[in-house]
């Protein structure tokens, strides 16, 4: 993972802990949310180590339990192109999750782990050549949310793997979700 994109997870995340003592918990219930990405492509198989780009997730989820949640994702995984060696790359996906995440909740602050499966749709072309595929793999993440009321902020990590591509996708984001109590 590369600097600028470790330091966007950790500075949103800090940011989320440091507003805290200023909110109020929320009741668990269904929510909605959308959030704003950046997608890191690792791969070796397209004549680049990383590619990356910003692009977004809308969030649809269920909290039974205060710490258990179902939720499911459509992420736009972002478009990402580079030139190497006079031949132009360019990598697009996009997923649709459907994940639980287990919830630590130290106050008003959750700390959460998410497991599940993404549906990805996943489009390369390099020079004049393209190829396009769709699959269905583990997915698994982490992330830190608070919420004032109804209204909750988060920061996540998320990781993807497009194994006929030979691609990982690293994905942090940061979410804003309404809770309807």
């Amino acid at each position: 993972m590369n600097t600028k994109f470790a330091t966007l997870a950790v500075l949103g995340a800090l940011g989320l802990i440091a507003a805290a003592p200023r909110a109020e918990a929320a009741d668990n219930g269904f929510y909605l949310g959308a959030g704003l990405t950046r997608s890191e492509f690792d791969t070796d198989d397209f004549g680049s180590d990383t590619l990356d780009d910003n692009s977004y997730k809308v969030i649809a989820g269920i909290r039974p339990l205060d710490w258990l949640a179902f939720e499911a994702n459509y992420i736009d995984l972002g478009k990402a192109s580079s030139d190497f060696v006079g031949t132009t790359t360019k990598l697009e996906a996009t997923a649709v999750t459907a994940s639980v995440l287990g919830l630590y909740e130290v106050g008003i602050v959750d700390f959460y782990a998410r497991a599940g499966l993404a549906h990805w749709k996943f489009d390369a072309s390099v020079g004049n050549e393209s190829d396009s595929d769709t699959g269905d793999e583990f997915t698994y993440g982490v992330g830190v949310g608070v919420h004032f009321g109804s209204i909750g902020v988060r920061a996540e990590y998320e990781k993807f793997n497009v194994d006929r591509f030979n691609t990982d996708i690293n994905t942090a984001s940061i979410s804003f979700t309404y809770t309807f109590l």
